[in-house]
């Protein structure tokens, strides 16, 4: 079984960790235990509450094959992104149709 833990605070601020954690929980992640924190602090005089989160899911072969098609998707868009960034600013010439013609020595 694989773990991760997670911090979630709140205070009149908003929150911090809690969008990380539902987006863990559409990947199917489970929360094993919650366990609240002391001295979280005050921000502005009011109260800030915190707690770890302990989340776990079972190893490759208890996955379902959604959960993995997910995960495979978001791996492949970010590297696409990554490699748009990279080329950003470079000159591509011909129109994307046809293969680009091969170097000259």
């Amino acid at each position: 079984m694989t773990q991760k833990a997670l911090i979630v605070r709140t205070g009149p601020d908003g929150h911090e960790g809690l969008k990380e954690l539902n987006l863990e929980l559409e990947r199917g992640w489970r929360v094993a235990t919650v366990s609240p924190m002391g001295g979280a602090g005050e921000a502005g005089g009011a109260p800030c509450h915190a707690a770890l989160v302990v989340l776990e899911r079972r190893d490759r072969e208890g996955t379902t094959v959604a959960v993995e098609a997910v995960e495979r998707a978001e791996s492949q868009a970010k590297s696409v992104v990554e490699e748009v960034m990279r080329d950003i600013g470079k000159v591509i010439e011909g129109n994307g149709a046809d293969p680009p013609d091969e170097p000259t020595p």
